[in-house]
């Protein structure tokens, strides 16, 4: 699977739509960064990347031979994203993320719903429909039920004028170690 054209406000998250707003349903967002998103990387529901303003692309893969070592740079951490059945995970920006989890509780739909005159408004000549939003800025990422631990790989010889690229080896995992979870974002930057 690959996503194209990230806009990520500097802040690139995989999150778990469905856990977020089961966990906001009854808490308020902490806007404290990255530490108020701590309890949230400890439980899987999101991965973060600090980034450049817009990410190229980003690659998911299941088997890690398909990443040529040779041009791609390992980042270590031991951060998961948990999956189970129904849950719905997607690339979301630093800012539409916040928006959500504060103001409507971790509900992307209503947030969306509430948003799009405005995001619209401040497009003019480029409006979009709710359903090219969801998939354009917000695209799913389809991962099978399970624990995965999200390995990340940024291109080595990125060009500085270009985006970022990035490989995501998703390494299934039967449990986690919550004492090895890192709580500090990945900063990855051109």
């Amino acid at each position: 699977m690959i996503l194209e054209g990230l806009n990520t406000e500097g802040v690139l998250i995989f999150a778990n739509i469905t856990k977020c707003k089961t966990y906001y349903s009854d808490k308020e967002f902490d806007y404290d960064y990255p530490e108020g998103l701590s309890e949230l990387l400890k439980q899987g529901i999101i991965h973060i990347i600090t980034t450049d303003e817009d990410v190229e692309e980003v690659n998911f893969v299941f088997d890690k031979n398909e990443i040529d070592r040779d041009m791609w740079e390992f980042h270590d951490s031991y951060n998961y994203l948990r999956v189970d059945e129904g849950d719905e995970i997607r690339a979301i920006s630093h800012a539409d993320f916040t928006q959500m989890c504060h103001h409507y509780k971790g509900n992307l739909e209503t947030y969306i719903d509430s948003s799009m005159t405005l995001k619209n408004i401040l497009n003019s000549g480029q409006e979009k429909t709710k359903e090219e939003y969801f998939k354009y800025e917000l695209p799913l990422i389809e991962i099978p039920v399970g624990i995965y631990k999200i390995n990340v790989y940024s291109l080595k010889d990125e060009h500085i004028l270009s985006w970022m690229e990035f490989y995501i080896h998703l390494e299934k995992l039967e449990t986690t170690d919550i004492d090895k979870i890192t709580l500090k974002p990945l900063d990855i930057f051109s």
